[in-house]
């Protein structure tokens, strides 16, 4: 129990000893007093929570105390004592000190013991209530400064952000704008509280839009939209997001990376044209492979990108084979077992020479694993499926075809139908089965020259 301070006050010192008795047993701080002006001086020091005072006293009575207790310390729960049980005096009581009970004398011990436990019960909630009240009314402020601050935060954020952020209502009338979108949007669309919002966009969705500009690049705009409550309604908050610049850099590395792939392919057929004058079969295939494995990439809808990689790679795939003898490549016979072993080094030898130069597309792994198969049975690693990139399982084909398609000193050109009947075999087991259907298609419609 918290320390509960009692006052007595009367004119009569054994009445107060004979209620101190009677109520120190319920655990109070009791202090006495045998004046009202004794009592007035004893408040300021000690926080009391009840007071029990007589009616009839000489100098203040009991009525005039409390009615001053009542206007300095209004929370202390006051009770009026006394002998005379006059209508009168019980009204003047209530009246002037606004008291909590009246109790006459002789009193009874237990409803008095009773009365002052309610009481300080009525002290205690009262003053939980102010402590209450007094807390949630320094939250209030806090947090009245706080949305101040908040508001004013969000505002600045609004105002001053370079995304275009507009509120409309749902028959797309504008309620809010900010500059941005003012200035975003000045050739093209009202946006004034009030304007009918006529720019196209989808309900909780991302688009872009594309606006022209005379004189200038198009405005490219990320359009977002959702859902939002504006004053209990629904309503739409719609930023637009400029990636005009982003669109420009994109088309800028796109040019860049076309540029670089057209230069190392001007390179590269350089480099061929002298081997030509050394090994004119080989230099001949690498064109034919890049032009075929490129085809294959355009009807497999490779990207752009994808599709050079294959162009340049074509133009290397077998730049292993300047290390092997030239009379072991164009001898007109089959080559023997030791003269084939030789031959198969230029996979690796290849995958060695093209990792020196740092290509944007996998050359390496084309270069290595051209002459990997999809059923294992392929050199130098027996590589498989998935292991296998789709650039080199493209390679795999046109590299074979090509071959086929070319005479050489100990055979011709095998016809296209032998050419056909070797990569349907071959589909699924040794061949990528949609790469073989693409090569097919490929030669049907006459790409291959």
């Amino acid at each position: 129990m918290d320390d509960r301070k009692l006052l007595l006050v009367d004119d009569e010192t054994n009445i107060l000893k004979a209620l101190k008795r009677l109520l120190r047993r319920d655990g109070y701080t009791i202090l006495l007093a045998n004046s009202g002006e004794e009592a007035l001086q004893l408040l300021p020091e000690n926080k009391i929570g009840v007071i029990i005072s007589d009616h009839r006293m000489p100098a203040m009575t009991g009525t005039e105390l409390l009615a001053e207790v009542k206007n300095l310390y209004p929370d202390i729960t006051r009770i009026v004592l006394s002998g005379f049980s006059d209508i009168d005096s019980i009204t003047e009581a209530i009246n002037q000190g606004n008291i909590y009970k009246f109790l006459a004398k002789p009193w009874d011990d237990a409803e008095i013991r009773t009365t002052v436990q309610e009481a300080f019960e009525r002290f205690e909630l009262r003053a939980e209530n102010t402590r209450l009240a007094e807390e949630l009314k320094q939250a209030n402020i806090i947090l009245k400064q706080e949305n101040i601050e908040t508001s004013s935060l969000l505002e600045q954020m609004v105002n001053h952000n370079r995304d275009a952020i507009i509120v409309v209502n749902q028959e797309r009338k504008v309620i809010f704008s900010n500059p941005s979108a003012l200035s975003l949007l000045v050739d093209h669309y009202r946006v004034l509280e009030g304007d009918q919002f006529v720019m196209p966009f989808q309900e909780d969705q991302i688009m872009q839009q594309r606006l022209e500009r005379s004189g200038r690049p198009d405005l490219l705009l990320e359009v977002r939209s959702v859902t939002i409550k504006h004053e209990g309604e629904p309503a739409f908050l719609v930023t637009l997001h400029d990636i005009s610049a982003i669109e420009y850099i994109y088309e800028q590395k796109q040019n860049a990376e076309a540029n670089l792939s057209k230069i190392i392919q001007q390179i590269l057929r350089v480099i061929n044209a002298n081997i030509e004058k050394i090994d004119s079969y080989t230099a001949l295939h690498e064109e034919r492979v890049s032009c075929l494995a490129a085809a294959i990439g355009e009807q497999l809808e490779l990207s752009d990108g994808e599709i050079d990689g294959l162009k340049v790679a074509g133009l290397i795939h077998d730049v292993g084979k300047l290390y092997v003898p030239l009379d072991v490549l164009n001898r007109p016979g089959p080559m023997t077992e030791a003269e084939r072993l030789v031959v198969q080094q230029h996979t690796e030898v290849g995958d060695k020479l093209v990792s020196k130069v740092d290509f944007p597309w996998p050359i390496q792994q084309i270069v290595g694993q051209h002459h990997e198969r999809l059923d294992g049975s392929g050199y130098p690693l027996g590589l498989s499926g998935e292991q296998i990139i789709l650039e080199s399982r493209i390679m795999a084909v046109a590299d074979v075809v090509a071959a086929m398609d070319s005479s050489r000193p100990y055979r011709s050109a095998c016809p296209r139908e032998e050419i056909f009947s070797m990569l349907r075999q071959g589909s699924g087991t040794k061949f990528d089965s949609e790469v073989v259907d693409a090569c097919i298609r490929v030669i049907e419609e006459g790409s291959l020259s």
